[in-house]
């Protein structure tokens, strides 16, 4: 099959199967064939998901194998914990017909990656601050007045603010329910039209970025 039938192929596919889940949405309520096309979609999803950790496990056990300079050592430590992981899950589940509820599977849910997520959080503390610190110098009237917006939001969150002054809440919230909400509603509905727009292009073929990936085209 040539290439440009691989992707009329895929154009119509995606045709139908959008206005399957149209029709569905707007006019029928619940369909059958809707409910059979998620059901395809969810056993692919998850033919797709052991697909990835198929990749991920042999691209670094090629690293590991290469001996790769600086990154085999946690290439092998994240095949260690996935292969724990993945084995305490399977005896849990055979235990108990899920995963869930497994000693070894909790133990290792709880004291080794709650941890490290905690862990890997504050960190970025840091890297926040120093971005607020580059982003927050007064160079203009606008950085200036992101500055004070932002001083006052600190104020706020931070218990110390409502110590040093009853007003640093009230301010800050008024910026936080007048100033940030209407913003990022505005930013929202600006990012559903380009999500429209995407998908418009996706339905009629233009956006080649996606139908190359998917039929393998150029």
């Amino acid at each position: 099959m040539s290439e440009v039938y691989k992707r009329e192929l895929v154009y119509l596919v995606t045709a139908v199967i959008t206005v399957i889940m149209f029709v569905e949405y707007f006019f029928l309520g619940t369909w059958q064939l809707a409910e059979t096309l998620r059901t395809y979609a969810t056993i692919i999803a998850n033919i797709a998901l052991g697909l990835g950790a198929i990749t991920l496990v042999v691209s670094h056990a090629k690293k590991i194998q290469r001996r790769a300079a600086g990154v085999w050592a946690f290439s092998a430590w994240l095949l260690i914990f996935l292969a724990i992981s993945f084995l305490s899950g399977l005896a849990g589940w055979a235990m108990t017909g899920s995963g869930q509820g497994n000693p070894m599977y909790d133990w290792f849910f709880r004291y080794v990656y709650t941890p490290l997520g905690q862990t890997l959080y504050p960190i970025t503390g840091f890297y926040i601050f120093s971005a607020c610190y580059r982003a927050f110098r007064a160079r203009n009237i606008d950085a200036a007045l992101l500055l004070i917006a932002g001083c006052f939001v600190i104020l706020t969150n931070a218990p110390v603010g409502g110590a040093i002054w009853g007003g640093f809440p009230i301010i800050g919230r008024w910026f936080l329910d007048y100033g940030q909400v209407p913003g990022m509603r505005t930013f929202l509905i600006v990012g559903a039209f380009g999500m429209l727009a995407y998908g418009f292009r996706a339905l009629l073929g233009r956006e080649r970025g996606f139908y190359g990936e998917v039929a393998g085209g150029e």
